[in-house]
């Protein structure tokens, strides 16, 4: 199973993992504070890495609106890309569009930061409506412009979705590791677990265990320096995860059971259900079938309960045959 994590991140950007370029990177706004355009795209952007998606397009747009009575063509441009951005995370990709096209209509590339946000939420829709060669060209063109005009954040942001919607494992191998260089040049370590994260992902699905443990093991030390609880719960259990496929079971359960409870407490359906699953083919190495099945079978219900039914149907599939194939054996 890929990585859960690696959708999230590309989708919307996990807790700092965001690493977004932006003009203030102080503390939330206090009540003295001018409130401007940019104080509000700032204290948007501030809400937004922190996964407060709901107050982040309040400011969003009340910063669209400053900024329009501002004549802040700029911040407007920002503004409107992340309104459209939040509308993708959510769901609503189709009503999102009209402040995606609006952005467009806003950008240029005389304007760094307004074009170079644009693009990245540009590629982000191309990458969701699965026009991967568009959005791979949106995501070129963002990384030589956000070189050239030194926005690391932003540079290391269009390597890393490069990295993910590459048509070859090589090509993903090659742009995570641009990534990592750009990050560690840049200074923006808060890419980092993310970015070895993707390149784990991308050995894991590759089956070659060796080499993406090592990466998980890095994504989860960027993951507990920069990132939030969520993050840091799916870098323990990625670890864990490589040491079961590496047939390391006592080791993958040493990491698996303390994830297992961190899920249970935070009641995060998918990852009880991938601990569960994990724990469950463990149980079963060792000889402990019916330990095992009720671990698959509650990792089936806690996908059901996380809607997999829906998102991410292939793998509810794979463990329904999963279990069928144990009780006809």
């Amino acid at each position: 199973m890929r990585p859960l994590i690696i959708v999230l991140v590309a989708l919307v950007g996990y807790g700092s993992l965001a690493a977004v370029e932006v003009r203030n990177k102080g503390a939330k706004m206090s009540e003295t504070e001018d409130i401007n355009a940019d104080s509000l795209l700032a204290e948007a952007d501030r809400l937004f890495q922190h996964r407060e998606f709901d107050s982040a397009l309040e400011q969003y747009n009340a910063a669209v609106e400053t900024a329009r009575s501002d004549f802040n063509r700029p911040v407007e441009t920002e503004a409107l890309a992340q309104v459209a951005r939040i509308y993708l995370k959510n769901g609503n990709k189709e009503d999102g569009r009209k402040f995606l096209d609006e952005a467009g209509l806003k950008a240029s590339d005389s304007d760094p930061m307004g074009w170079s946000r644009y693009l990245g939420v540009r590629g982000r829709y191309e990458w969701q409506d699965k026009d991967l060669v568009k959005a791979r060209a949106t995501f070129d063109t963002m990384y030589v412009y956000c070189n050239t005009n030194a926005l690391w954040g932003r540079a290391v942001d269009a390597a890393n979705m490069i990295s993910i919607v590459a048509e070859t494992a090589e090509e993903q191998i090659e742009w995570s590791r641009r990534g990592i260089e750009a990050a560690e040049a840049g200074g923006v370590e808060s890419w980092l677990g993310p970015l070895w994260n993707n390149l784990g992902a991308t050995y894991f699905d590759m089956k070659q265990f060796d080499s993406a443990l090592p990466a998980f093991i890095k994504a989860r030390e960027y993951h507990w320096q920069f990132s939030g609880e969520i993050a840091k719960l799916y870098a323990d259990y990625h670890v864990g995860m490589a040491y079961r496929h590496l047939g390391h079971l006592e080791k993958a359960g040493q990491w698996l059971r303390p994830v297992l409870a961190w899920a249970e407490r935070l009641g995060d359906h998918s990852a009880i259900g991938q601990a569960c699953e994990d724990l469950g083919e463990i149980a079963i190495a060792d000889g402990r079938r019916t330990e095992g099945l009720a671990l698959l079978k509650r990792a089936r219900d806690e996908y059901k309960a996380a809607g997999f039914d829906e998102s991410w149907k292939e793998v509810l599939d794979g463990i329904n045959q999963r279990l069928k194939d144990l009780e006809n054996d």
